[in-house]
């Protein structure tokens, strides 16, 4: 409207003829500015409803670009298909619930199969008890070394039980445990071995078993050492075997069971070889086999002559073990005279031989004549002594029966003839 009068104003200005160019340019700077203007506003119409278009060309160029997109990357097909599948429901055409597997399960059912054969718990623990590598514990035996387990030794042993609690090594006395006895005690508490006295000697053994405080094998070793065939020349066989460990209470036991085989044991070298102590503790036993107490005196002085310089000192201590009041008055008068030996002439010159020499005298006379209510404040001590296991051989020729005899008599080198004699063969004795 406003291009119009503009447009009808030049008109009349240009038909008046009156316009100079100043108004010329005026007004036409004018209807270009109008014209302007219309045009601008039909235009931004057209503009409008273009950038309507190309929006919605943009959006489909845009979701061109997406499947584009997705199409060249898998990892988003399953973001498609699930996008979908919300926007597109559709009943499914088949029953959901249906399944080819069976309702109950096939391992419910007793399977037609042969199973394998389950190896036994305790043989698969033994077999870990025997295997060095899984030991924790180890044990030294002189310069040997055992890896064991420490739960194994303590079942058995009340030795390993007092060890501390955070110990890892124990160091075993060699001369009480050999490492044979070791090993084959450890095999015994590992249930490898039933008798444990298969592969060492029993004194070895009982050895270890007592140091170890192992009650049940001292029990066994015990038992086969009280065998009735446990005596004589094997027992003292056991008492030098058991010289080389200190079981003192063994050899002692060893001692007593020698009985019938004193006297040949009196004659060999092994007697006079004895020590100080074994020999006391020998010829104090009341079991040893002799015919009459003149052969203990007799073994006596053999023990003492064989180093007389040496073992002197130690003749009133082996004399103490000779029961005076069992040797016989014409024994005992002997004794009382002058000795054509150095060694017997030294002991009878005794103060302590003496005076109980002097005292059984009285005591076997008394016993003989009867006398012994006169005689009872001369002699403090009326017991009767200890006898001795009497014995007699009927190849010596100073032997008698009964044994005991108090009327015998016989010199020292009779005894040592008859030691002599028991060289070639042992005594045929009787009781």
């Amino acid at each position: 409207m406003a291009e119009m009068k503009q447009a009808n104003k030049l008109a009349q200005t240009w038909k008046g003829g009156k316009m100079d160019q100043a108004e010329i340019d005026a007004l036409a700077a004018d209807l270009a500015a109008a014209i302007s203007s219309s045009y601008m506003t039909a235009r931004r119409g057209e503009i409008v409803s273009g950038k309507r278009i190309l929006e919605s060309s943009s959006e489909d160029k845009q979701l061109l670009l997406s499947k584009k997109e997705i199409i060249t990357n898998p990892s988003s097909k399953t973001d498609i298909k699930s996008s979908e599948k919300s926007e597109t429901v559709e009943p499914e055409p088949l029953n959901s619930a249906f399944s080819m597997m069976p309702t109950t399960s096939p391992s419910g059912e007793i399977l037609n199969c042969r199973q394998p054969a389950k190896v036994p718990m305790d043989a698969k623990l033994l077999r870990l008890l025997i295997d060095p590598a899984c030991c924790s514990f180890t044990v030294y035996v002189g310069n040997y070394k055992f890896r064991c387990h420490l739960q194994v030794l303590q079942a058995h042993s009340r030795f390993f039980q007092d060890l501390p609690d955070a110990a890892v090594t124990a160091n075993l006395a060699s001369d009480m445990v050999t490492p044979t006895a070791f090993h084959v005690i450890y095999n015994w508490m590992l249930d490898l071995e039933r008798c444990p006295q298969a592969d060492c000697f029993l004194v070895e053994l009982y050895s270890a078993a007592f140091y170890l405080k192992i009650d049940e094998l001292v029990e066994y070793a015990f038992a086969c050492f009280n065998e009735s065939t446990v005596c004589g020349s094997l027992a003292f066989e056991l008492f030098r075997e058991a010289q080389r460990f200190a079981i003192h209470t063994f050899q002692q036991l060893m001692l007593s069971r020698i009985e019938l085989f004193f006297l040949p044991l009196v004659a060999s070298k092994d007697f006079v070889e004895l020590d100080i102590n074994w020999v006391q503790d020998l010829l104090s036993v009341q079991s040893l086999g002799v015919n009459s107490e003149i052969e203990i005196f007799m073994s006596a002085v053999r023990w003492l002559s064989h180093d007389w310089s040496g073992r002197k000192v130690h003749m009133e201590r082996i004399m103490g073990c000779v029961r005076f009041r069992l040797l016989p008055p014409l024994f005992l008068r002997f004794l009382q005279g002058e000795q054509q030996t150095r060694v017997m002439n030294s002991i009878c010159q005794s103060p302590k031989v003496r005076e109980r020499v002097s005292k059984a005298f009285v005591y076997t006379s008394s016993e003989l004549c009867d006398l012994s209510k006169d005689v009872v404040g001369l002699s403090k001590d009326r017991r009767p002594p200890v006898q001795r296991k009497w014995i007699c051989d009927s190849r010596c020729s100073y032997h008698r029966q009964p044994g005991g005899n108090q009327g015998q008599f016989f010199t020292y080198q009779q005894f040592l003839n008859y030691l002599e004699s028991l060289h070639q063969s042992l005594p045929k004795h009787g009781s």
